[in-house]
């Protein structure tokens, strides 16, 4: 006599499951999202002098995470100099990700090439010159870039000088492709990505070319106002100028005019003429007469 066994039903429906399975890779996601942060934030504020297990010294830790970021700090610089910053970015990538549910299902098998990716930029670090405030006896690769790079330059079969600048190249060309794959990009993204850079080139340049454009159309706007008023004040100091003259012009004959209506103002005296000399002859004296002798 068979017997016909019942399935169980399943403790979750379907819908359940994947919102938490979603939960949980959010979770993940964030969890990394503050690993990157916290890798980033300790390599930003090392300081070589803060006691750790390297450096036995009392002094004041600077680390922005106290003791504990100087003591993890201190051995990634000195093995892979700043290329533990390959840390952080991945921890950080990977956190988007998952946050995002974007690509998560790729993160197993693209994960295991991040050491090679970290190694690599330690080798780049090792090829730039370290700044003042570099004060360790190695480059900013840590012991590990210095010693990959030098038996790198033994290798190339040029100068130290030309082998130094091919190996720096070489290698900022294997990081840029090695990081998108470390990343979990894929060519759809990749694309997308290319297809965004250049549309954003292009509006870029449209907009820079309009404000080209439209400054120029100010400028001459602006240019021709002010040479429409150099000609305005040029026109007006000539209007001037032109009624002065007439004005000086007009004062003569106003004054010869009056001078002909009042002609005794204004004008010297003739000279009067000389009197002339009449000699008179004295009358003659008459004879006295008979009665007058008597």
């Amino acid at each position: 006599m068979a017997y016909q066994a019942r399935g169980r039903d399943p403790l979750l429906d379907s819908e359940t499951a994947d919102a938490l399975e979603k939960r949980g890779k959010e979770l993940v996601g964030l969890a990394l999202i503050a690993l990157g942060a916290a890798m980033a934030a300790l390599l930003a504020s090392y300081h070589p002098d803060d006691p750790s297990w390297m450096a036995a010294t009392d002094g004041e830790v600077r680390n922005w995470l106290g003791r504990t970021g100087a003591t993890i700090a201190a051995p990634l610089v000195l093995v892979v100099g700043m290329g533990a910053w390959g840390i952080a970015v991945v921890a950080a990538g990977w956190g988007l990700r998952l946050c995002l549910h974007r690509g998560g299902e790729r993160a197993l098998g693209r994960l295991v090439f991040a050491p090679i990716w970290i190694a690599a930029l330690s080798v780049y670090a090792a090829t730039l010159v370290p700044g003042a405030g570099w004060t360790h006896a190695f480059g900013l690769g840590g012991f590990f870039g210095d010693t990959a790079l030098a038996a790198m330059l033994t290798a190339v079969p040029v100068g130290p000088g030309l082998g130094l600048r091919l190996v720096s190249a070489g290698m900022a060309a294997a990081l840029v492709a090695m990081g998108a794959f470390v990343l979990g990009f894929s060519w759809r993204e990749l694309r997308g990505i290319g297809r965004f850079l250049v549309l954003g080139i292009v509006v870029v340049y449209a907009a820079l070319l309009s404000a080209l454009t439209r400054a120029a159309r100010s400028t001459g706007a602006g240019l021709l106002g002010l040479r429409a008023a150099v000609a305005d004040r040029a026109e007006a100091r000539a209007e001037a100028q032109a009624a002065r003259e007439t004005r000086e012009d007009a004062a003569p004959r106003a004054g010869g005019g009056l001078l002909a209506r009042m002609p005794a103002i204004g004008r010297r005296a003739e000279p009067m003429p000389e009197p002339e000399l009449i000699e008179e002859t004295p009358p003659e004296a008459e004879a006295p007469g008979e009665d007058h002798i008597r």
